[in-house]
């Protein structure tokens, strides 16, 4: 993929789309798309000759979807056929919303964090329910399990309640806490993962500057076609 087969397509001062281009970061450029607005903000999106695809805007990337499907339709779906799939804030939340959420593992589940908060933390949730064929609460590392607000335990129709002081006996007044995850276990997603992977823009801002120059202040009917 030599150079002299590269194009690239100006159009006016904001856009350019590049074929055949040189080496970046992800290996040689078979494809990208290649825009910036007036303030500097960048989208990019390539495929490059290794297979690998990518896509980064500077600023928010939304996706919208099914807004005429029907009610029980799937109207987004992503699927990775093989490997993983990981998604990473570096530095804030992933939030998931939805009146009915499914975690389904064919293996194993594994939430695991500095602390970890299962309920509503203004206390409506209204019902919570471990079921397994064996529960174990805790660790060799664990120092102590505490159940806040139980004033003693009470035993009836083969259960174990811990009673509240209300003396309602299916209440737990509080949270559970424990270590399920000892320390020495590291996250399934490591911070930065997925860097790198762009192709090197090196000479397209150059192009658009150049575009923008040949323009004469008229950016609808510009189209540059060259190779670099």
């Amino acid at each position: 993929m030599g150079s002299e087969s590269r194009v690239l397509d100006v159009f006016g001062p904001n856009l350019v789309i590049e074929s055949n281009g040189p080496v970046g970061l992800g290996g040689p450029i078979a494809y990208q798309l290649y825009a910036v607005t007036d303030k500097k903000m960048k989208y990019q999106q390539a495929l490059h000759a290794s297979g690998l695809a990518t896509i980064d805007a500077d600023g928010t990337l939304e996706i919208q979807a099914g807004r005429k499907n029907k009610k029980d339709a799937i109207s987004y779906m992503a699927m990775v056929h093989k490997g993983d799939m990981c998604m990473t804030a570096e530095n804030g939340w992933i939030r998931l919303f939805g009146k009915n959420i499914v975690l389904e593992a064919a293996n194993e589940l594994v939430l695991q964090g500095a602390k970890v908060t299962i309920g509503n933390v203004d206390n409506t949730t209204q019902e919570t329910r471990i079921l397994g064929q064996e529960i174990s609460i805790g660790s060799e590392e664990t120092r102590i399990v505490k159940v806040v607000g139980s004033k003693r335990i009470t035993r009836q129709s083969g259960n174990i309640f811990l009673k509240h002081p209300l003396g309602q006996l299916g209440v737990f007044a509080g949270v559970a806490q424990a270590a399920f995850v000892g320390p020495l276990q590291t996250p399934l997603t490591r911070l930065g993962e997925f860097r790198g992977g762009q192709a090197d823009t090196t000479g397209l801002t150059r192009a658009l500057g150049g575009a923008a120059d040949a323009l004469t202040g008229n950016r609808t009917d510009f189209d540059g076609r060259g190779s670099g």
